[in-house]
């Protein structure tokens, strides 16, 4: 039996149609496929983000809102350093994560390694001081009221305090704390969880706060304070938890004024001085540094607490002592230096030295692994992994750690280790 010819056309048509309707559903199926892979890997990474901050604690929600603002907007990219002020130079410059925080009298910006802004927000401070930790700053006017928290892309809040501010900082977890005048005492020290509520409050009646520092966990804070008694001057640390009114422990320096102290690693305390450098660690047992006769002059411990030491000796200005110190107090080395320094900076792998007219970076084993010529107006270093950035008073310029570099960019290629 012969098949008829409208029946073969229409089968013809029949198979062009399913085939067109196959291919529309193929290409339906695969646009649907790669809209899941696409939400899956945005889940993945959020999940992984969030496990991160419950294991470790060490990610922010601004943290993860600034990992997706910088996917978004990462192929923009900046000119390039130096990164010249247009005006003057900057009041204060941090460190936030990989990008550097810069305040000047008018405003406040980001800028990424390529120079780039991430952001750039004016103020109405008249002496702006910030402290920057895990991606988060608090940003405050010292002697006065206002103060801000923000992330390298954001600003989460701006708040008021009722008497005039001393100093402050921001905890790993977005625990912040700021220490004022007091209201009926000398001095006051308050803290705010990470949705800026109060969760701690305690008056000095004597003596004032000088630093605060946060632990990792944001349970706790340390101060040192600073009073007089019979004409002479005397300092102390003293450590709180959150959960209670008054302070765990109060450790006596005497004379031995403590400028700073700082969580290095869990609850160890490290506080220092132009005349003490001392580890506490966390049954509050003190372990000093042998300072002999020398003072220190710099001081730069990196978020991941590697701490870098600059001591002048015997009182020197051009002849120094560079020490290193891990997490948990052990000396990593010590290298004697015959120069002047103005800035040193560690980032748990590589140390910098600023001087007058170079740069000189080591490993952790004091090594000299970089130097590179600058110039003589530097006023301080920052150092990330294979840059190292140098503020000088009218730019920041970005240097390589590794290798010899000349002034003009030239580098010695095999010295360049980058």
């Amino acid at each position: 039996m012969k098949e008829n010819k409208s029946d073969k056309r229409q089968g013809k048509k029949t198979d062009k149609k399913n085939k067109i309707n196959i291919s529309d559903i193929n290409v339906r199926q695969q646009t649907v496929m790669g809209v899941l892979k696409i939400t899956v890997v945005i889940l993945a990474v959020l999940a992984l983000l969030f496990f991160a901050a419950n294991k470790f604690g060490d990610v922010t929600f601004s943290s993860v809102g600034d990992y997706f603002n910088g996917l978004f907007s990462g192929v923009k990219k900046g000119e390039g350093y130096p990164y010249y002020f247009e005006n003057s130079a900057p009041s204060d410059v941090k460190k936030i994560n990989s990008d550097l925080l810069v305040l000047n009298e008018a405003s406040y910006s980001v800028l990424d390694s390529t120079a780039r802004k991430l952001n750039n927000v004016s103020h109405s401070f008249s002496q702006p001081i910030a402290d920057s930790n895990n991606g988060r700053a608090i940003i405050f006017d010292v002697g006065s009221y206002a103060y801000s928290i923000v992330s390298r892309t954001k600003v989460f809040y701006e708040g008021q305090t009722q008497q005039k501010i001393l100093v402050g900082c921001v905890g790993k977890d977005g625990t912040y704390a700021l220490a004022t005048r007091g209201a009926s005492s000398t001095s006051e020290l308050i803290v705010f969880n990470s949705s800026h509520q109060e969760i701690f409050k305690w008056s000095c009646s004597k003596e004032n706060i000088v630093s605060i520092d946060i632990s990792d966990n944001g349970k706790r804070a340390a101060i040192s304070v600073v009073g007089a008694q019979n004409g002479e001057l005397y300092s102390k640390v003293i450590v709180f938890d959150f959960e209670y009114k008054e302070p765990l422990k109060e450790l006596p320096f005497d004379a031995q004024i403590v400028a700073g102290v700082e969580y290095v690693s869990g609850n160890k305390l490290l506080a220092y001085g132009e005349n003490v450098l001392c580890y506490i660690d966390r049954s509050f047992n003190r372990h000093d540094i042998d300072l002999s006769l020398n003072t220190l002059s710099r001081i730069y411990t990196g978020e991941n607490n590697m701490t870098a030491v600059v001591l002048s000796k015997y009182g020197s200005s051009s002849s120094k002592i560079l020490k290193v110190f891990n997490k948990n107090g052990d000396e990593l080395f010590t290298k004697e230096l015959n120069f002047a320094v103005r800035s040193v900076s560690c980032d748990g792998n590589y140390i910098s030295v600023l001087a007058d007219n170079q740069l000189l970076s080591f490993n952790r084993r004091g090594k000299e692994v970089g130097k590179s010529e600058v110039t003589a107006d530097g006023v301080s270093c920052f150092t990330d992994g294979n840059r190292t950035y140098v503020l000088t008073t009218s730019s920041i310029d970005c240097c390589k750690t590794f290798g010899e570099h000349k002034l003009n960019g030239t580098a010695n290629p095999e010295k360049d280790k980058k």
